[in-house]
């Protein structure tokens, strides 16, 4: 005999029920034993993967206490989220209580800066730096690109206006000269 071939089982392994004539395995006999398990009745435990929060009991069958917990937290959430609406939508807000030091740091740090800056020949420099280096290195990157190209217009080489890199018109024209 071969394996899987006991008696009375044919050659697909099933075995033919004494008296029934019905046909017990390969999953015919669990045709009418109902739905097959939820994931969480199939989900067998490994020691190197936790498990799921979406397969733990524990994360829907909560406890008495940890609903009423959950409760009382989305209550205060609520009121908390009421309180804030109420107070944002106020037609008549009460009016703002300042803050005198408040203000008058505000005021030193934004409006009157010239009694706290002081001169010196490094803030000089560095403020030349940042309001006119960029004009400079604009202005120089511009001119070199444009006699670049003028160049090349001279040469005889023709400019595709639609070439927005003159780095390419260069590389073509090195590819022709050599």
């Amino acid at each position: 005999m071969r394996r899987g071939e006991g008696r009375g089982e044919g050659k697909a392994g099933l075995r033919l029920l004494s008296g029934s004539g019905r046909l017990r395995g390969a999953g015919l006999s669990k045709m009418a034993a109902g739905p097959p398990p939820s994931a969480s009745e199939a989900y067998r435990s490994n020691r190197f993967v936790s498990l799921p929060a979406e397969l733990d009991p524990d994360t829907y069958d909560a406890s008495l206490e940890k609903r009423a917990a959950d409760a009382e937290r989305l209550a205060i959430r609520a009121r908390l989220k009421r309180q804030y609406q109420l107070q944002l939508n106020n037609p008549n807000p009460p009016a703002i209580i300042e803050n005198p030091a408040l203000v008058r740091w505000a005021y030193a740090r934004t409006q009157n800066v010239y009694p706290t800056f002081r001169p010196t020949p490094k803030t000089s420099f560095l403020g030349a730096l940042f309001a006119i280096g960029p004009l400079v290195f604009w202005i120089v990157a511009f001119k070199a690109d444009r006699d670049r190209k003028e160049k090349l217009i001279q040469e005889g080489f023709s400019l595709n206006p639609l070439m927005y890199c003159s780095w390419r018109i260069q590389t073509a024209v090195q590819t022709l000269r050599a």
